[in-house]
């Protein structure tokens, strides 16, 4: 051996540094050491920060499966038979800083077993995170060797965990399953997909809400245009919410205001719909149990031939061309008039 070349076998499990070359071996494969309460933790407070808590559970459990499928078929080539690799397995990983671990149970017929661990590094982790949950990089992991040796799709259950300042405890069930963290994986893409729809729904239903009210405001606005009278634009298309709307909203204004006439502008309406007629009946009718006189201004020619084509009537109702000619006749109705001034200049 060279001068800083050493070997040490603990548990039939040998480790082997080249500290000339910066090497450190596990059973002639190159490993590496991390503090567990520090830089192990601070990677993993690292992960989660940038994708959070439930993704980097996934993420551990899934790759630490992963890994043991890998770890297993590293022992399945070594010789040794079934029995043989799983009796030892526990030894190795206590060996190597994983925690004391040995099976309470396992059957090999029944593809089952019971693993009891204490002090593991995972359980380290979290508790140097200030969190009381289990871990699932271990249990995925065992589940990943389990697999690999029997050829069969494994998975694992913590049956019991607890921790207190003299360490920690758990002990893994490990058994035949469907379950693989492939399942789990897009279960949690499709949760986090089902939650990410959730709120972009949240969201369009707030926004059209507020675009709901904004277009209740902007479309039909009661306007003040002189002293007891008041104009309403009528335009766009009407639900039965935005016609009830429109009807509460021009009975108060009327109070409100202490108008005599309103007059209803439909120059915006291109086509008078059932639900717009509607509207307008209902909408003068209250007019006139308030004491108020409704009118209606803006109707085009080419509106007026399409109502008299339906048989759309606006009977008892003063119609003007224009909002201008239905202002002069409500101002008159008042007994006022509009008059030019006369220039003072002459």
């Amino acid at each position: 051996m060279k001068e800083r070349e050493f070997n040490q076998e603990i548990e039939n499990t040998n480790f082997h540094w080249i500290l000339d070359e910066g090497l450190f071996q596990f059973d002639d494969e190159d490993v590496v050491l991390f503090w567990t309460k520090s830089e192990l933790k601070t990677f993993i407070d690292t992960i989660e920060e940038v994708t959070g808590a439930e993704s980097v559970r996934v993420v551990l459990e899934t790759a630490g499966y992963r890994a043991g499928k890998i770890i297993s078929s590293f022992y399945a080539k070594g010789g040794k038979s079934m029995q043989e690799v799983l009796e030892s397995l526990p030894n190795v990983y206590t060996a190597t800083g994983w925690g004391a671990m040995e099976y309470k149970n396992l059957c090999l017929e029944e593809k089952r077993a019971t693993l009891s661990i204490r002090n593991d590094w995972e359980s380290k982790v979290v508790q140097a995170q200030g969190k009381q949950e289990s871990g699932t990089f271990i249990g995925g992991h065992w589940a990943g060797i389990f697999t690999g040796l029997f050829g069969e799709t494994m998975w694992y259950k913590i049956t019991q965990y607890s921790t207190s300042e003299a360490g920690s405890y758990k002990e893994v069930e490990l058994f035949p399953s469907p379950m693989t963290p492939n399942e789990n994986i897009r279960e949690y893409i499709q949760s986090q997909e089902q939650q990410t729809i959730m709120q972009l729904e949240a969201m369009v239903e707030n926004r059209t809400m507020e675009l709901k009210t904004m277009i209740r405001e902007l479309s039909s606005p009661i306007i003040p245009v002189l002293d007891g009278i008041l104009v309403t634009p009528i335009m766009g298309r009407f639900d039965q919410e935005r016609s009830d709307d429109l009807i509460e909203k021009v009975l108060q204004a009327i109070m409100d205001h202490k108008a005599k006439m309103l007059i209803l502008d439909v120059t915006g309406i291109q086509a008078m719909d059932a639900l717009i007629l509607s509207t307008l009946e209902k909408l003068t009718q209250s007019i006139q149990l308030i004491g108020a006189v409704p009118m209606v201004a803006g109707i085009s020619p080419e509106l007026a031939m399409e109502m008299a084509s339906k048989g759309i009537y606006l009977k008892g109702l003063k119609c003007f061309a224009t909002l201008k000619h239905a202002v002069h006749y409500a101002n008159a109705l008042d007994g006022m008039h509009i008059i030019k001034k006369e220039d003072e200049s002459l």
